[in-house]
C-alpha cells in the first residue's frame, strides 16, 4: 500500500508547528528550512511556513549536543533557532517562546496547521499533543512525531482523524495509535534537565537525535517531492545499528496492536 500526499498541499504554502526546539527540535527546524528551498526548486509554488513553540531557555548543558552555542546560554530556544534560520535563509518564520499548549487554551480558538511536527521530551507534552489533534476539530491533516530514549527512537507521521482519503484506503495512524503507552498516566516522567553535558549525555546519546531527525525530514522530502509514501515511520536502535521502517500495511499496524477501523481494508491489503 502507499499514501498519496493530500493535494491540497501542492498548491499553496504549507502551513507547519514544530513544537519543541531542543535536541530534536532545533535540528528539525533547519531540515525544514531546507525542504522549504528543495520544495520550491521542484516546482511548489509557496513552500512553507513554519511557526515554533518552545517555553525552555539554553542551558549550559544543552550546548554541543543540541544546536546551540555558549552564547545563547539564557536565551529562548524557539527564538534563538528560528531568527538564526530567517538571516540566514530571508524566511518569515515565527517562534513564540511558550508552551503549545499554553498558545491554544481551548478548540475554538486554537490554530490550525496542516503539519504538526513533535519533538518533546515528555509523556504529558505528547498527551496534550495527542488531546488537541484527536478532540474532533480537525485543525491538522498530518502529525509528525519524533521519540527517543538513550539509543533508540521512533519517527511516526500520522493523519488526524477526519483526513482519511477514503476509497477504502485507511487512515495513517498517528504515534500515539502505534505506541499507545506513550499516553499511560502511570508511568514516571524523567525529563529532568541536566545541569552539565555530560550529565545530559549520561541519559541521551550523542547522535541519537541526529538520526531522527533525518529519518523525519526524508519523510517529509518523500511526501513532497513524489508525492506518495510507502512506509510512515521507522524504529530505530543505535546500539544493535538496526532500523525497521512502519510500512503502510494493516497487518504491519496490527503487530503494534492497532487494527483500522474497516476490517475489509485489512482483507484487501492481505
Amino acid at each position: 500500500m502507499e499514501h498519496l500526499i493530500d493535494p491540497v498541499l501542492l498548491d499553496r504554502r504549507v502551513t507547519v508547528h514544530l513544537i519543541g526546539a531542543g535536541g530534536n527540535g532545533a535540528q528539525m527546524a533547519g531540515c525544514l528550512a531546507r525542504l522549504d528551498i528543495a520544495m520550491k526548486a521542484l516546482g511548489h509554488p509557496h513552500g512553507l511556513h513554519v511557526t515554533a513553540f518552545d517555553a525552555d531557555r539554553v542551558s549550559e548543558a544543552n550546548v554541543g549536543r543540541q544546536l546551540y552555542s555558549p552564547a545563547d546560554i539564557g536565551r529562548h530556544k524557539a527564538i534563538v533557532t528560528i531568527h538564526r534560520l530567517n538571516q540566514f535563509y530571508g524566511l518569515d518564520w515565527i517562534a513564540h517562546p511558550m508552551r503549545y499548549e499554553a498558545y491554544q487554551p481551548n478548540r475554538y480558538s486554537a490554530p490550525n496547521a496542516d503539519i504538526l511536527v513533535s519533538c518533546v521530551d515528555s509523556r504529558a507534552a505528547r498527551r496534550a499533543l495527542h488531546e488537541a489533534v484527536f478532540d474532533g476539530a480537525v485543525r491538522y491533516r498530518y502529525w509528525l512525531d519524533l521519540g527517543n530514549t538513550e539509543a533508540s527512537a521512533q519517527v511516526v507521521f500520522g493523519q488526524a482523524p477526519g483526513n482519511g482519503r477514503g476509497e477504502g484506503k485507511p487512515r495513517l495512524p498517528c504515534v500515539t495509535e502505534l505506541f499507545p503507552e506513550l499516553l499511560d498516566e502511570t508511568v514516571a516522567e524523567d525529563n529532568r534537565p541536566s545541569c552539565s553535558v555530560r550529565m545530559s549525555l549520561a541519559s541521551q546519546g550523542l547522535f541519537i537525535n541526529d538520526v531522527a531527525v533525518r529519518f523525519a525530514a526524508q519523510l517529509l522530502y518523500e511526501l513532497f517531492s513524489k508525492g506518495r509514501l510507502t512506509a510512515h515511520g521507522v524504529v530505530v536502535n543505535l546500539d544493535s545499528k538496526r532500523t525497521g521502517p512502519i510500512e503502510i500495511d494493516p497487518l504491519t499496524w496490527a503487530r503494534f496492536g492497532y487494527a483500522v477501523a474497516k476490517p475489509e481494508a485489512v482483507a484487501e491489503a492481505a
